[in-house]
């Protein structure tokens, strides 16, 4: 099966690294300078080939290279013009060694121009992709290279190296802006953006928490308005319990969009709120983390419209396939967790959470699907509505409606606990760490354990649940989604870079901690509508990445036949010339 639109944008991250310390990149072009040279048999020299030609210019353009970024009024970083100095410096050593080991006369000085002018057009594509989008103004920190190379080689080399060396650059320089136009065509046409403006803004981002990449999401994106479910649970001498379930994606990377929306909402909100993850795929990314607002004002109106009662249903499991679902009814309204685990379980398409909200009107004031988000097999796509798996959430949810309307209610207790957890975002754990919610009616307790993090690894909820064995009689272990833990890459799911089995002391501490606190409660549920809150967009993703890894696709071939246009141009200049 051909990888989803999630997973093939998440396979271009391959290109993305960590830049090493400017020093060590420094110094690694003085050791290539020395190498070269003795791999020819001289001592090395002041005025020798491999520390003139090859290392001083890579050392000036270091050092030239984010000064002249900056008066161009754009940024980069000294250990990215370190290692960009670097590379093109092993570009230039391999383009141009067979001339060093060859005994062809001028044959190295043809090898030579020609890698300077390789050089430039590498430097222009990487700093338009890092520092501007606009080569224009990339011009002068793209020539502070080979410009230095051109020098050393017009006091070393004889005959006609210095008209190669310019007809290299005119020559792979035209083949670059080519390129450059190529790769942006496709994307300024039909979403007018710049896809090197965007890699400007990312980096940027990753760099100093720039948040410029929200201005390209709000260029993408439209408004939308869709429904939030909360259960408030009200207690007499203690906090108020809220879990409220958005239908928007928490994401796309970051803190951008809605990556904090989990946090947002517990901070906007008196007593403990848990923000667990509702039907929604990466298409409804918010485009800015101000849409955030427009959740927390819907979520506050449709509390006022909030009735409670102490009534509450015993858990119940309904298996459809490969779905497992928990439901448990609250005075008038039911709530519905689904989890394929230990198969993928992944986002869900809205329509899928919507169906079901419709459908079980007939029997309730409300009903919420929360996707748990639970187990993690690979980075994969959604699930959507008409699929296999999708028929299954509805059967299920349609079975599970009818069995929790014919369950008793009964007066009820609840407890919460909030626990702040010893791991980073970088280890798969957000800011929020773990909240529990236990409520207890008709003589059981069910445990809602909500993790701050994007997805579990397989087989890791199975552990942490394994952990609150025999202090409840049914539990679920959820993850909010935030995409606070995602920069780099999109997997990074709890239990990948540590061990579940470090994580379920917490849960089970979280669980004991919310049963100490229960406490007689009264239940009820509303639904806000959050109005004109500006998403990606329906099938925006698909769009983009398609158009992206087709773009990828043409680099390679489109690259190769450039360079050996010029390639060859230089040559014939050469050789007409010597």
């Amino acid at each position: 099966m051909s990888a989803s639109p999630d997973a093939r944008m998440e396979y271009l991250t391959r290109y993305l690294f960590t830049a090493p310390p400017w020093y060590v990149s420094g110094g690694l072009a003085v050791l290539a300078g020395l190498a070269l040279e003795i791999a020819r048999g001289r001592v090395p020299g002041p005025l020798s080939v491999g520390i003139l030609a090859f290392t001083v210019p890579a050392i000036l353009a270091l050092l030239l290279t984010k000064p002249l970024v900056t008066l161009a009024g754009s940024f980069t970083t000294w250990n990215r013009s370190a290692s960009l100095a670097l590379a093109s410096l092993v570009f230039s050593i391999c383009t141009t060694l067979p001339g060093l080991l060859l005994p062809i006369p001028n044959l190295f000085a043809f090898l030579f121009a020609f890698s300077l002018g390789l050089v430039f057009g590498i430097r222009l594509l990487v700093l338009v992709a890092t520092a501007d989008y606009r080569p224009a103004r990339m011009l002068p920190a793209a020539l502070s290279q080979s410009f230095w190379g051109i020098l050393a080689g017009w006091l070393l080399l004889p005959g006609p190296f210095l008209a190669a060396a310019l007809i290299a650059h005119l020559a792979v320089g035209a083949a670059a802006l080519l390129m450059i136009y190529l790769i942006e065509r496709p994307l300024s046409r039909i979403f007018h953006i710049h896809i090197f403006q965007f890699l400007n803004a990312f980096l940027a981002y990753l760099t100093d928490g720039s948040r410029g990449m929200e201005e390209f999401f709000s260029v993408l994106g439209e408004g939308i308005s869709l429904p939030q479910v909360s259960f408030l649970f009200r207690r007499a001498g203690k906090k108020d319990i809220l879990l409220t379930i958005p239908n928007v994606h928490p994401g796309p990377v970051g803190d951008i969009g809605g990556g904090r929306l989990p946090h947002i909402l517990h901070a906007s909100f008196e007593g403990e709120v848990l923000s667990a993850h509702g039907c929604a795929t990466h298409d409804y990314n918010l485009t800015r983390e101000e849409e955030t607002g427009k959740i927390v004002t819907a979520v506050r109106e449709s509390l006022a419209r909030l009735t409670v009662a102490p009534a509450a249903s015993r858990s119940v499991r309904i298996r459809e396939g490969s779905v497992d679902l928990l439901c448990q009814r609250f005075s008038d309204s039911l709530l519905l967790v689904g989890t394929r685990a230990p198969e993928r379980t992944e986002d869900l398409d809205p329509a899928i959470g919507w169906i079901l909200m419709a459908e079980g009107h007939r029997l309730y004031g409300h009903v919420a699907l929360v996707d748990a988000h639970n187990s993690m097999t690979e980075v994969s796509g959604a699930t959507y509505l008409g699929s296999p798996v999708a028929t299954e959430y509805l059967t299920g949810g349609l079975r599970a409606m009818k069995a929790a309307n014919e369950l008793e209610r009964y007066p009820f207790r609840a407890g919460v606990a909030h626990l702040t957890l010893p791991f980073t975002r970088e280890q798969g754990l957000g800011d929020l760490g773990v909240q529990a919610l236990v409520v207890e009616a008709g003589g059981q307790k069910t445990a809602y354990v909500l993790l701050d993090g994007n997805n579990i690894v397989k087989g890791g909820r199975e552990v942490l649940l394994g952990g609150v064995r025999g202090l409840v009689h049914d539990s679920e272990v959820m993850t909010t989604d935030t995409h606070l833990v995602n920069t780099i890459t999109g997997k990074n799911p709890i239990g990948l870079n540590v061990p579940p089995t470090e994580i379920a002391p917490y849960i089970r501490q979280a669980v004991e901690v919310a049963i100490a606190d229960l406490a007689p409660a009264e239940a009820g549920a509303t639904t806000g509508w959050c109005r004109d809150v500006q998403i990606f967009g329906p099938q925006r993703i698909s769009q983009i990445s398609s158009i992206t890894t087709t773009t990828v696709n043409f680099i390679g071939p489109l690259g190769v036949s450039l360079l050996l246009s010029a390639y060859l141009l230089t040559l014939v200049t050469f050789m007409a010339l010597a």
